[in-house]
């Protein structure tokens, strides 16, 4: 009876740990999705021009050095703007891939990737539960081992030291993860044109930028929504005649030698894009590895809290602070900052590889009702003021206020808050897509006397 009862303890916390865990890796990935939406608002004409100031004002510093606080400053920055190039750069790679438009939300798809990647880490599969049982075996075999070793120590010092071994090895697989999906972040990156000399990023750069602004004038959204929608039919159809297949090779196994040939014809890569061949990657075997090594570690983190956690006082006393903190470093290491670049790292190369026909559905609806929203915009604001009984001189009046330097410019996320005050509320990706269907933005600005105009415009139309 008391076997059961620990063992149902076990599940029970290996589900708390699989929960916060993955709520940690959700909440710490906030931010780079954050910056996956400013690249989504801004253009590589903007990236171009910011690269060109930096260049300026680099070449204007004067001799001495400057504070360490600046140089804190200039490097976030610069790993910041490093980071939105990159992005850029991906979006387009992944766009021409598939053939995609320009209106496309490629930030919009890498979240509802990441969503779905993250609905799967508190999951443990069957075959998942054979690999724990092993670790656990293991650590039993490596207790006893060191129970003939170390005569003279006590039992639960040995588990705690072959759960310390444990750890720090899940650690170094971690590391090695992460060190892999940063080379496949680096391959996509070099076919994406990006380049670590800044005059050859420049050039490619400012070519992309000339290349989109063709685009964009030709682009409208009801067209980009319809083909955004021909290629998810074209997607799904293409994943119905891969399962198709794979049923038929296993049932007749003299077929496969055509499979390479099948996989190219069903990849839904658009014909001339360039060929992108990361050696040793697979979306389902790296997608069971991650998952794998997450489950890992929220079962070492449950026996952390079972068996290591009530020696911390002994393992303090007698052998000190280092060794102490040493004990549950690893796993703290894998949960706050580990985890977070795998698993963001991993979504990136796998949704640039291949399109999920799911999240691509889900992100063609949620644009066909922006473009529904964009011919509602400034009819249902009018309507929200007038229920609230304001008048457009408060919402201009609303709009100066958040623009302290007097440009006429305010940052989208401003104009949201603005907006929401005032009874029009969206969520921030979906308001992200409408400011960028409705108005020219500067950067992650916009004018905001284009909001008062369509408003005027409304009202002038309802009189």
């Amino acid at each position: 009876m008391l076997a059961f009862q620990v063992a149902d303890l076990t599940i029970f916390l290996l589900a708390l740990a699989l929960i916060l865990q993955s709520t940690c890796v959700f909440l710490l990935l906030r931010d780079q999705n954050g910056r996956a939406e400013r690249a989504e608002l801004i253009t590589t004409q903007d990236l171009v021009n910011s690269m060109t100031s930096t260049k300026t004002s680099t070449e204007s510093v004067p001799s001495f050095a400057p504070t360490l606080f600046c140089c804190g400053r200039a490097a976030k920055k610069r790993s910041n703007h490093r980071e939105l190039v990159e992005l850029r750069l991906i979006r387009r790679l992944f766009l021409h891939r598939f053939g995609l438009p320009q209106l496309s939300p490629f930030s919009k798809y890498l979240n509802r990737a990441q969503a779905s990647q993250i609905a799967h880490m508190i999951e443990v599969e069957p075959s998942m539960w054979i690999v724990l049982l092993a670790v656990a075996w293991s650590i039993c075999g490596v207790v006893e081992v060191l129970k003939q070793l170390n005569t003279d120590m006590p039992e639960s010092h040995d588990l705690v030291e072959a759960f310390v071994m444990f750890a720090w090895v899940l650690m170094l697989l971690h590391i090695m993860m992460f060190m892999y999906f940063r080379s496949c972040v680096r391959h996509l990156l070099h076919s994406a044109a990006f380049s670590n000399d800044k005059a050859t990023l420049t050039a490619n750069l400012t070519a992309i930028a000339q290349e989109e602004a063709n685009a964009w004038q030709n682009e409208e959204a009801d067209k980009a929504l319809e083909v955004m929608s021909c290629i998810q039919e074209h997607h799904e159809e293409l994943e119905f005649q891969r399962r198709r297949n794979k049923n038929i090779e296993a049932q007749q196994p003299k077929t496969r030698g055509s499979t390479g040939k099948r996989r190219e014809s069903f990849s839904g890569v658009m014909p001339g894009s360039p060929s992108i061949d990361i050696r040793f990657f697979s979306h389902k075997g790296w997608h069971i590895g991650v998952m794998l090594l997450l489950v890992l570690n929220g079962f070492l983190v449950t026996l952390f809290v079972q068996c290591a956690f009530y020696d911390m006082d002994d393992i303090y006393e007698d052998f000190g602070t280092l060794p102490a903190i040493m004990v549950p470093l690893p796993l703290v290491i894998n949960s706050l900052f580990l985890q977070r670049r795998i698993f963001y790292d991993f979504v990136i190369v796998s949704s640039t590889l291949r399109i999920d026909s799911h999240t691509l559905s889900d992100v063609v609806e949620n644009f066909s009702e922006v473009v529904r929203l964009r011919s509602e915009f400034a009819t249902s604001l009018l309507h929200h003021m007038t229920q609230q009984e304001l008048a457009i001189s408060d919402l201009q009046a609303e709009l100066n206020a958040r623009d302290a330097s007097g440009s006429g410019f305010i940052e989208v996320d401003d104009l949201r808050e603005v907006l929401s005050k005032f009874g029009f509320r969206l969520t921030r990706f979906r308001f992200n897509s409408v400011v960028k269907l409705l108005f020219e933005l500067e950067g992650t600005t916009v004018a905001y006397s284009n909001v008062v105009r369509l408003v005027l415009m409304a009202q002038n139309d309802s009189l």
